[in-house]
């Protein structure tokens, strides 16, 4: 039997062709998001739990793909009475099995993103919150994967249609209970980083590109609402037709989990995103590029060459020597950066100062309490 990708016939409709372009190309620009992601976080030697998780997402939604190819191959998406005889079970079988794939790359996903607010954010509430976010995603798509184990009874009911003394829940109601809550979650997971950002010493600019980076997540709520309004009607032409009918929200599907993953990677692009937008995404020599055009010609800034981040290490090597620990963490508890340009007229150069406040932990102390230590680092 020759591979079949879902092309119709004139004589045999066929709607698979759209599940398997949309499956196969969405886990291949998915694959890159996270493997450019990986490579990021390898070269800046950053790896951490919410790269493992996004990857292990991944991987569900290929095995998703895999399952759903399959079940294009034997037949799902033409109609049930075109579908051979020896190929209808098989093509229900692998379409049961990408409903439970489904559920496990759409927890997934979810728990990858508040892993990455966590290796963000310090505020311990914000923390608390983010862990009890995913032990409730974790609970309830462990729920959801059980009711769509045993949404018939018994289980092989499900693509064996020869079975008459069975029991199965209404795909209707299941699906449509587990879109509403998959919505609310999408929309929580959404608005979670918009105070620990509102409390952020950024410039207004950052803030804003900041926020519009974890506000990408706004795509997967809008393919999660997208794909509940197609679930009724999917659930409905379900019963008259399960290989034909319920392509739409299948589709949909497919979308949802694989943008899912490409939203959850790109707030990692943030340093190529630097690159090409250096005055949204910049350092703060770039907040103020008045200051750098103010010089005149053929004179240079003493230190202008230094990194803001060379003058802290200066101010705290000359308050602390090598002792202690630097928090590089910006929080209301953490540092406050400000700029103080003044102009010495006698000598007619321009002079930048910046104030840094730091948190300083002493390790030689027996209590390793904090105590706040400001340095002032001249240019």
């Amino acid at each position: 039997m020759a591979y079949e990708i879902g092309l119709s016939t004139p004589t045999v409709p066929n709607r698979g062709f759209t599940l398997w372009i949309w499956s196969v190309v969405l886990v291949i620009m998915a694959g890159f998001f996270v493997l450019g992601r990986l490579v990021i976080r390898f070269h800046n030697r950053r790896i951490g739990a919410d790269d493992w998780v996004i990857l292990a997402s991944l991987i569900a939604s290929v095995l998703l793909t895999v399952t759903e190819c399959s079940a294009v191959h034997y037949g799902y998406g033409k109609r049930l009475k075109d579908i051979a005889l020896n190929d209808r079970a098989k093509a229900l079988k692998w379409f049961y099995g990408a409903q439970i794939v489904y559920k496990v790359v759409i927890t997934v996903n979810k728990i990858s993103f508040l892993c990455l607010y966590l290796r963000i954010f310090i505020q311990p509430v914000f923390r608390r919150v983010c862990y009890g976010g995913i032990a409730f995603l974790s609970a309830w798509g462990l729920a959801y994967i059980l009711v769509t184990i045993f949404q018939c009874t018994p289980v092989n009911a499900y693509w064996d249609k020869t079975i008459i003394n069975k029991t199965c829940v209404d795909s209707k109601a299941q699906w449509l209970s587990y879109a509403v809550i998959n919505i609310v979650c999408d929309v929580a997971i959404l608005t979670l980083p918009v105070y620990p950002v509102s409390q952020l010493h950024l410039a207004r600019g950052k803030k804003i590109a900041l926020a519009v980076m974890f506000g990408l997540g706004t795509f997967v709520c809008i393919t999660s609402i997208i794909r509940t309004t197609t679930l009724a009607e999917s659930a409905n032409n379900k019963r008259k037709d399960p290989t034909s009918g319920p392509i739409p929200a299948t589709i949909w599907s497919v979308i949802e989990a694989n943008v899912g993953i490409i939203c959850a990677c790109l707030p990692v692009y943030h340093q190529p995103l630097k690159w090409c937008l250096p005055r949204l995404f910049g350092s703060q020599h770039s907040a103020h590029p008045s200051t750098s055009r103010s010089r005149g010609r053929g004179q240079k800034t003493p230190g202008s060459s230094r990194s803001l981040q060379d003058r802290k290490d200066m101010a705290w090597r000359e308050l602390h020597g090598s002792g202690g620990i630097y928090s590089n963490n910006v929080s209301t508890q953490g540092f406050e950066m400000c700029d103080v340009e003044s102009r010495k007229t006698e000598m007619n150069e321009i002079v930048r100062m910046t104030d840094v406040s730091v948190s300083y932990q002493d390790d030689q102390r027996s209590d390793a309490s904090s105590r706040p230590i400001r340095g002032r680092a001249e240019d």
